[in-house]
């Protein structure tokens, strides 16, 4: 078992990680809000446990890994990884993600920005003969126009997101059913409450907008009080774009 600052981790996860194990282990406990055992909040520098599931996979040529993380109260869980291997390519990812609105100010005033945000659990990367580790889902986004970003500044995102290529799009419907397609695949879908007023904003800054931010990437801490960048910002994935409403 190693600890970084306060959390203890299995000393094999080095082994998948290398030499910025202990920066990756130091992120994911900083963007955690809320113990993945008992739901109750973590608190500052009490005693906190990594728990990391690995599965690995190969279809064809391509190695696939999947990883998922958690941290927890180390009263409640102890640190601890398990590896297991797939006959295939892994299939068994959820998609996660929240709405939030932003204000941005510009010659108009300040207008209301729709955002959604997504990411997928566990964490798939995949890897040609010869190749690096890659984030599945960050090469997707890449693919259709998606651009990385280092900032988690939410003003700057907004002034650096880019219209995505006409294959991705998000649909939004006056039924509140919002849904974001890629060369007409669903990759995250949602359904919102227009009796809501929270939801209800949304969806009229969509219309009004024509457009959402869409805010994806691996290790992205979404919960249901907020959104937090850092961890994918620091280790590469976090990834914007503009995607077009369609009715």
């Amino acid at each position: 078992m190693r600890v970084t600052s306060n959390v203890a981790w299995d000393e094999r996860l080095e082994a998948f990680r290398g030499r910025d194990t202990t920066g990756f282990v130091a992120l994911l406990a900083a963007a955690a809000s809320a113990c993945a055992a008992c739901g109750l909040a973590l608190q500052h520098q009490e005693r906190l446990s990594l728990i990391v599931d690995i599965t690995e996979g190969r279809d064809g040529g391509i190695e696939y890994r999947t990883v998922d993380t958690r941290i927890c109260h180390g009263r409640c869980r102890a640190p601890g990884l398990t590896l297991r291997t797939a006959a295939g390519a892994p299939d068994e990812l959820t998609a996660r993600g929240g709405r939030l609105i932003l204000g941005h100010r510009d010659s108009s005033g300040i207008r209301a920005i729709p955002v959604l945000a997504y990411t997928l659990v566990p964490v798939l990367t995949f890897r040609e003969p010869g190749g690096e580790l890659t984030s599945a889902l960050v090469s997707i986004l890449l693919s259709h126009g998606f651009r990385l970003t280092l900032s988690t500044d939410y003003a700057e995102i907004l002034r650096n997101a880019r219209d995505v290529h006409n294959s991705a799009g998000c649909t939004v419907t006056e039924q509140g059913h919002v849904c974001l397609l890629i060369n007409g695949e669903q990759m995250y879908s949602r359904q919102l409450n227009p009796a809501a007023a929270g939801d209800a904003a949304w969806l009229q800054a969509a219309a009004r907008e024509g457009k959402v931010l869409v805010i994806s990437g691996d290790y992205l801490q979404i919960t249901g009080t907020g959104l937090n960048l850092d961890a994918a910002a620091a280790l590469g994935t976090l990834v914007t774009g503009n995607a077009p409403v369609r009715t």
